[in-house]
């Protein structure tokens, strides 16, 4: 089972990663307990090209939308078993959780570490139907770093198609404190931003979502927290800003009291409005 096999990874950059991470890690592991999981479902010849699926144990013969998230961890950490936790939380719409893993810097770059997301994306366009899913209704979405990747994925339909995937595999993105701007790493200012530069390489700032937002042409809803780290919460709302200046569809949330991680965990929850705001979707 997935949660039983878990790899060994480096210690986590920021103050209440691991508690967080333990946080939801048994939180998943308890919705994993649903007779909808399936684990360890293989999109790719990796070990870590692997991907969850959990899918309402009950709905009717329509096929259900897609929430392809990706997980956070600084893009050298963390597990697909920390996302798990929010499918109860959308089974009432219904929508099917997927939840995979990507290679991790320093082994890979970012252009890696985003081919394997448009991998992940690739499987689950073809392979969802046998679980209930609708590839025709497939959104992205994560939290921080894995934010940052179904950013990229909703604004480069271009790499789609290089992956035989139709341009508008992507309906919507919806992202959970999502670094949008990596500008930081050809000037880093603090430790964890040194470790992050030195793993990523300063090449991967062109992968950040800002520079990519005149591209926007799906919905957007983006959650962060009021006391998240300092550029996630401007980034957020000039990203917001920028998008809605085009009079696209985009919603912002910034929860109050919150920050990077708990505000995470608080829109997992069940009638979150996190995800209540599926339900004007799907």
């Amino acid at each position: 089972m997935a949660f039983d096999r878990l790899r060994q990874l480096p210690p986590m950059l920021h103050s209440g990663a691991q508690d967080y991470a333990r946080q939801v890690l048994n939180a998943s592991r308890a919705a994993s307990q649903a007779a909808g999981f399936v684990g360890d479902l293989a999109y790719g010849a990796d070990p870590w090209q692997t991907l969850d699926i959990y899918a309402p144990a009950s709905f009717g013969q329509a096929p259900m939308a897609v929430l392809l998230s990706f997980h956070g961890g600084a893009w050298m950490n963390g597990y697909k078993e920390w996302m798990g936790f929010q499918a109860p939380a959308l089974a009432h719409i219904p929508l099917i959780l997927v939840t995979p893993d990507y290679r991790l810097a320093p082994a890979v770059g970012m252009a890696e570490i985003v081919d394997d997301c448009y991998a992940a994306l690739a499987w689950t366009y073809s392979n969802i139907a046998r679980f209930g899913g609708d590839p025709a209704r497939i959104w992205v979405g994560g939290h921080s770093a894995g934010a940052h990747l179904a950013a990229v994925l909703a604004l480069r339909p271009d790499l789609a198609e290089r992956h035989g995937l139709p341009a508008d595999v992507v309906r919507g993105a919806a992202l959970i404190s999502a670094p949008l701007a990596l500008d930081f790493l050809h000037a880093p200012a603090t430790q964890a931003d040194h470790k992050l530069a030195q793993a990523l390489g300063a090449g991967a700032a062109q992968w950040s979502p800002l520079r990519l937002a005149e591209r926007a042409a799906v919905p957007f809803c983006l959650d962060w927290g009021e006391h998240d780290f300092p550029r996630i919460v401007e980034q957020n709302r000039a990203f917001v800003a920028r998008l809605q200046a085009r009079g696209l569809s985009v919603s912002g949330r910034e929860w109050a009291g919150h920050d990077h991680f708990s505000v995470h965990v608080a829109c997992g929850q069940p009638g979150s409005a996190w995800a209540q705001q599926f339900t004007h979707y799907f």
